[in-house]
């Protein structure tokens, strides 16, 4: 390793080829987070619900879902079961402001882990960054 790399660059490096499928339906939040994941080194793709999800993850290799609950057409319920049967080894992070039961129910389907809306964005990265040691293609 070179020495002018620091820890920081080094995991910036590594994460700098990982895919994270941002789906929610506001607009500005999706775009918010996405600007926040690439100024973390990620590759981000968006869709504002879950069947433009399932379409994106068709189209793309993706390393982890980051998925909000609420949203039209199909939740981020549906589409984690969707996920757990077509790419059963890709995590799905759930973001929602909703109540902690939500977070348990989400666990207990199969996702990965819970994070609150509005949440720090480096405890966001950090989770994501853990759920892709889990990902089949990480």
């Amino acid at each position: 390793m070179d020495p002018t790399v620091t820890i920081g660059d080094d995991v910036r490096m590594e994460q700098a080829y990982k895919r994270v499928l941002v789906v929610d339906d506001d607009g500005d939040l999706r775009y918010v987070l996405s600007v926040r994941l690439i100024s973390a080194g990620y590759k981000v793709y968006g869709a504002a619900n879950g069947w433009e999800a399932l379409e994106q993850m068709e189209k793309h290799s993706i390393d982890v879902v980051l998925t909000d609950y609420h949203m039209p057409e199909m939740d981020g319920f549906g589409l984690l079961s969707l996920c757990r049967v077509k790419w059963p080894g890709i995590p799905v992070v759930f973001l929602s402001g909703e109540q902690d039961d939500i977070a348990h129910e989400a666990v207990e389907r199969g996702a990965f882990a819970w994070v609150r809306k509005g949440s720090d964005s480096t405890m966001l990265v950090e989770i994501l960054g853990e759920a892709i040691q889990h990902s089949v293609h990480a």
